[in-house]
């Protein structure tokens, strides 16, 4: 078993799918979506043959950013979206296990967690050459960050403290760390900033005096002065958001869509409205990211074509539905 801010379920487990999408409680959704495209023919896998996770694409769009699992470590490594061999991002082994990359395309600077052999997870940067690798220092934070998620000035990121279970916006260049949301009234997961700054999504649930349970979160939105609320108003279960180019859209994992805990990629509004299935849960797909047109999502899956382990897959989203245009073929069923 890997950590448990590491994975979070056990992924290997695959079973039957539910046609009809249900809530964590097991009661119809509110917008009622249907499995769109109801088949697994339409994601194209780069990567088999290991445990591949947490993708992030390129600012232009033409590699994807991913973690592999490489004996008891995870290293970084390259995918070509057109196809081609993964290649490691460092030639020189890091110090850490650098887990969930994410890109700037202000900076185009790579934040990642790293994790030390002694289980402390930080902030670390490198360069996409594979240089310059280093850990931030930052006041007003724990030493156990996960996620990290750039602002668009490249200045800031925001990351969940597993310690104070928080998100944390950080100013790179003071070194510090703000707290967004209140442990007192939600505990967080994963958090993802928005295109303009002004919103951070996340995965959390209602503080309530129990323990922390990722499996029983939803979709969480906190705005800069630290105003939370949930996406949808009758949330159902929903893990690692990830916004569109557009702002309009938010991407994330679900199981409300299986009766055996299985995933599937979801798509939906902002304001809780329009959702839509996208993969099905025999994949057990997780953490989709969007490509920077918004025609792409790209997430951790299993392929069962090609045996044990996890790939890193890709589907094409019709028209431009992550974009700025909202006309596609996707099934809304509001």
């Amino acid at each position: 078993m890997v950590h448990f801010f590491s994975l979070g379920r056990p992924y290997w487990k695959i079973a039957g799918l539910m046609l009809v999408a249900c809530s964590a409680s097991g009661s119809p959704i509110e917008s009622r979506a249907n499995p769109w495209p109801a088949t697994n023919s339409r994601v194209r896998f780069l990567t088999a043959g290991n445990q591949d996770f947490w993708p992030w694409f390129a600012p232009d769009g033409s590699q994807i950013i991913f973690s592999r699992r490489v004996g008891g470590t995870w290293e970084l490594l390259l995918v070509p979206v057109a196809g081609g061999e993964p290649k490691k991002l460092a030639q020189s082994p890091l110090p850490v296990s650098a887990t969930r990359a994410n890109w700037s395309s202000r900076n185009n600077l790579i934040a990642f967690t790293g994790i030390s052999s002694g289980g402390e997870n930080a902030v670390w940067i490198i360069k996409p050459d594979g240089a310059g690798a280093h850990s931030e220092s930052i006041q007003g934070l724990s030493n156990q960050a996960f996620y990290p998620s750039w602002f668009p000035d490249g200045d800031q990121i925001a990351v969940m403290d597993a310690r104070d279970m928080a998100i944390k916006r950080i100013d790179l260049s003071k070194g510090v760390a703000v707290t967004l949301t209140d442990n007192k009234k939600v505990l967080t997961g994963m958090p993802s900033v928005s295109p303009d700054g002004k919103w951070v999504a996340f995965a959390g649930q209602e503080n309530k005096g129990q323990q922390y349970d990722q499996s029983k979160n939803s979709l969480w939105l906190v705005d800069d002065v630290g105003a939370t609320h949930t996406v949808e108003s009758n949330p159902g279960q929903g893990r690692a958001p990830t916004w569109s180019p557009s702002g309009k859209q938010l991407a994330f994992e679900s199981t409300r869509a299986s009766t055996a805990g299985l995933y599937a990629i979801f798509i939906i509004n902002r304001d809780g409205t329009g959702l839509i299935q996208v993969t099905n849960p025999t994949l057990n797909a997780d953490h989709p990211v969007w490509s920077p047109d918004g025609r792409q999502l790209a997430f951790s899956a299993h392929d069962a074509t090609r045996g044990i382990g996890r790939s890193i897959g890709i589907i094409e989203i019709p028209g431009d539905f992550g974009g700025n245009a909202q006309k596609s073929r996707l099934t809304n069923l509001e």
